[in-house]
């Protein structure tokens, strides 16, 4: 009976130390306490005689590990960061004696040194999978005088309630405190010599046995006394209220509180497409132009709201019903209803696209049948309607759900190329095929299979190889010490990767919609601004009040970044849509009637602006390249100092004042304003006549020029550079300044505002800046440059005349300027990789989600 008592007792005590999902650990408990409970109910009953040894001694020999020294030490750093990093130490002297000593100096693969290493750590099983712990370098062992000494340091991250297994430490995370314990079973004889618990800036309420004393960085110290054994230590704390409310993922109310954030940036895009939509009916008649890209800017509108319902409202539902209902009927369904939800949004998006080939439509057919069969009959295949992939399930079934979602995930990539093709065309993107009709829409190419079909079975396998590889490497990290040679491990091994391809096929669009959305609606908007500049002929030179109402859309969705992610919670990430609208708004109403072209003639008072017709540019450009010429004359002049070329230097002095003299729009002899000069007005039109053509050139050089900064972010960037450059092109010739990178720091600093204030709720939180100031600079940068080469641009004529752009741009800026320049890029570049070279020592904490361009958090 005793036996029967202490195989029930360490089964319990395994159960819990050794779960794979944190959600079970509530199971494990109740269940350790019922194992408990019986024990204590045979232990009464049991004759009164020493125990044998227990488990541990039979497989770890515990026994001999009692001259062992140890030391442990566990540290709650939570200082400038979201979620509480928990970090390990454990340092054991093994003494020779030990059996499996010698194990420990073989390689890391070796079952001799993983059954070492098991029985150190935590576990006597054979099995082992510690899903909660990371180790950022292999143990260290190394021979000393009788044993080997091994130094084992890892960490992890109290990201959600339960119980998180770091090293020998077990932290309990609970609702308002947390509690740590140590628990290595077969170190519990060993001679320890101290042990300390560093708390971070978390208050201890309590701690047993009493500590010996108190270091430098307020952490606990319990050391060995004479004959005693491993202390059965336990401190509860009471952390932070920024730390604990971060912990708390697994919480209805702050997955609920979270979700905010992606429907408040969908549904507010909704509403301000509409808006945009009836100030342009309100305005006037649509051209014939407009009436495509108003159209699928009011249906865009619409598809927003279902897409946000279909993407946070299913998680949402299941999450609610996990809490009021039966967990084995709707913990798994997901896997089911997954399938559905995500031909759904695929269908919309296909339909929206309307491709008009139809082998694309039979293409869509295809891919959808797998889906809606295994859904719809998933018995069929060996499935079942609860589980879905259940550990029993048979081979055919993991084929039948692995064609499913390979299929159901390709349909989703072609619903949103045909979204993104149909965009594409109306915003100019795709050229026209050779042999059509130029002059409508329908002489653009269409969406075909020839290169659509290979593109996309690419992008599955490669998803799917990157999803296999990132489960795969999980599984080894958590199965580290398992004995790899027990046919269990094959098994647990086997079932993990089923049940990762289980979650891909609910989870798959949580990541791809969000991109797609932010992708397709900054599209919408394009079109819009594309229509609207092609109204009339010739293209308006300035944007007026309704395109600028567009223009504004379009900085949060695609170049503000998503932010407001406070405690590992986006409840106020909402209310950057609007901070991002408007910082650009305050950027626009500051700098209106500021600009070079805002400034009036000398005597007529006539606007720059109207006096500078496209047809004179010509003539401009000319002054501009003379009044180069002569201050170059009149430089060499300064250097020679001499009183015979007086007259010379007043002859190119009186030139200076006939090219300041221009003529408005009507014939009045007029003078240009006395602090513009004929550069300035050039520079200030930009390379082209209207402000559609200028911001498409811009988005070309901001793209160019953040090819090389991808390595700072991911491939969206690119997008938000260019937009960002289309909308300094689009503004060029209202914001101020008379050269090119003083004109971009009005809309560097609407990108910065919002970013300022994430640090400064940052700031008030005591979270990381994560890479914040890295965003801003990389920004700045790639703004600078593209205004130089949008100044160059300006003279391109003159191209031809100058041996390299080199001494073009020297001509243009006039040297003084130019040195400026090239001080003010150096600067950046230096504080680019000092930031960049910060935060890319060492690892970091995990992605908060913030940093995401164009409301990348938000959707």
């Amino acid at each position: 009976m005793t036996v029967v008592y202490l195989n029930a007792f360490s089964h319990a005590v395994t159960s819990i130390h050794h779960g794979r999902d944190q959600p079970s650990v509530r199971g494990n408990v109740l269940r350790y306490r019922v194992g408990v409970l019986v024990a204590l109910l045979l232990g009464t009953l049991c004759v009164s005689k020493p125990a044998p040894a227990s488990a541990a001694d039979d497989v770890c020999r515990s026994g001999s590990l009692s001259e062992a020294s140890v030391s442990a030490s566990v540290e709650l750093n939570d200082r400038h960061r979201t979620q509480t990093k928990v970090l390990s130490r454990l340092t054991v002297h093994v003494p020779t004696e030990w059996p499996y000593a010698t194990g420990l100096l073989l390689g890391k693969d070796s079952e001799e040194y993983r059954r070492a290493m098991r029985c150190l750590l935590r576990s006597e099983e054979g099995q082992a999978q510690w899903w909660g712990e990371w180790r950022s370098s292999h143990p260290v062992i190394t021979s000393e005088k009788g044993g080997v000494r091994v130094q084992v340091d890892t960490y992890g991250w109290a990201e959600r309630q339960g119980v998180l297994y770091v090293g020998p430490w077990d932290i309990d995370i609970g609702t308002d405190h947390w509690k740590v314990s140590l628990n290595p079973p077969a170190l519990a004889q060993a001679r320890w010599t101290s042990v300390t618990v560093k708390p971070g800036t978390s208050s201890i309420l309590s701690a047993t046995p009493r500590p010996s004393a108190n270091d430098d960085d307020s952490g606990l110290v319990w050391r060995r006394k004479p004959g005693q054994e491993m202390p059965q230590l336990s401190v509860r704390l009471d952390p932070p209220w920024q730390r604990s409310w971060a912990a708390q993922q697994e919480r209805l109310r702050f997955y609920l509180t979270d979700g905010t954030a992606s429907l408040t940036w969908q549904w507010s895009t909704a509403a301000l497409l509409l808006l945009g939509v009836r100030r342009m009916r309100r305005s006037g008649p649509l051209s014939p132009g407009e009436v495509l890209p108003v159209r699928a800017a009011t249906w865009w509108a619409g598809i927003c709201i279902v897409l946000s319902l279909l993407h946070i409202g299913d998680n949402v539902f299941y999450t609610v019903m996990r809490r009021h209902v039966d967990e084995g009927t709707w913990a798994d369904r997901q896997a089911h209803h997954g399938l559905l939800i995500n031909l759904a949004l695929g269908w919309i998006l296909f339909a929206f696209g309307r491709p008009r080939r139809l082998t694309i439509w039979l293409a869509a057919v295809v891919l959808t049948l797998p889906g809606v069969v295994v859904a719809l009959s998933p018995r069929s295949f060996g499935l079942t309607a609860n589980a879905f992939l259940a550990a029993s399930s048979p081979d055919k079934a993991v084929l039948a759900l692995f064609t499913a979602t390979g299929c159901v995930f390709a349909f989703l990539l072609l619903g949103s190329v045909a979204a993104a093709w149909r965009l594409a065309r109306t915003v100019g993107l795709v050229s026209r095929h050779p042999v059509s009709n130029p002059a409508g829409p329908a002489g653009a190419r269409e969406l075909s299979l020839r290169w659509t079909a290979p593109l996309l079975m690419l992008a599955v396998v490669v998803i799917g190889m990157c999803a296999a590889s990132t489960s795969e490497r999980n599984w080894q990290r958590a199965s580290w010490l398992s004995a790899h040679a027990d046919a269990r491990y094959g098994i647990d091994h086997l079932q993990a990767l089923r049940q990762d391809l289980a979650w891909f096929a609910v989870n798959s669009q949580d990541w791809w919609i969000g991109f797609a959305w932010w992708t397709l609606s900054g599209l919408v908007v394009l079109a819009v601004l594309r229509a609207r500049a092609h109204r009339t002929a010739p293209a308006p030179q300035d944007p007026g009040p309704v395109d600028e109402f567009w223009m504004l859309l379009l900085f949060p969705l695609m170049v503000g970044l998503g932010l407001g992610v406070f405690v590992g919670n986006g409840t106020m990430a909402g209310l950057w849509f609007f901070l991002n609208l408007g910082s650009l708004a305050l950027v626009i109403a500051l700098c209106r009637g500021k600009g070079v072209l805002d400034q009036p003639l000398q005597r007529s008072g006539v606007n720059l602006r109207a006096a500078l017709a496209p047809s004179r540019r010509r003539d401009l450009l000319d002054r501009a390249r003379r009044f180069r010429e002569v201050h170059a004359k009149l430089r060499r002049l300064d250097q020679g100092q001499s009183d015979d070329e007086a007259h010379n230097r007043r002859s190119l002095e009186h030139e200076l004042r006939s090219l300041h003299r221009w003529r408005t729009s009507t014939g009045v002899a007029d003078r240009l304003p006395s602090d513009v000069s004929v550069v300035d007005a050039a520079l200030a039109l930009g390379p082209d006549d209207s402000w559609w053509a200028n911001g498409r050139r811009a988005a070309r050089i901001a793209a160019l020029v953040g090819l090389p900064g991808i390595a700072v972010g991911v491939v969206y960037w690119e997008s938000t550079w260019a937009a960002a450059g289309f909308l300094l092109g689009a503004l060029w010739r209202q914001l101020p300044g008379r050269r090119g990178p003083v004109r971009i720091l009005p809309l560097a600093g609407a990108f910065a505002l919002p970013i300022g204030v994430d640090a400064f709720g940052n700031w008030l939180t005591y979270e990381e800046q994560t890479n914040l100031a890295l965003y801003a600079v990389s920004m700045l940068l790639v703004l600078t440059i593209t205004s130089i080469v949008f100044d160059l641009r300006v003279f391109r004529s003159e191209r031809r005349y100058w041996q390299s752009r080199l001494g073009l741009l020297l001509s243009v800026y006039q040297m003084r300027y130019f040195s400026l320049q090239i001080a003010y890029l150096l600067a950046q570049l230096v504080t680019l990789f000092t930031l960049w070279q910060f935060f890319t020592d060492g690892g970091g904490p995990p992605d908060r989600g913030s940093g995401n361009s164009g409301g990348g958090s938000g959707p």
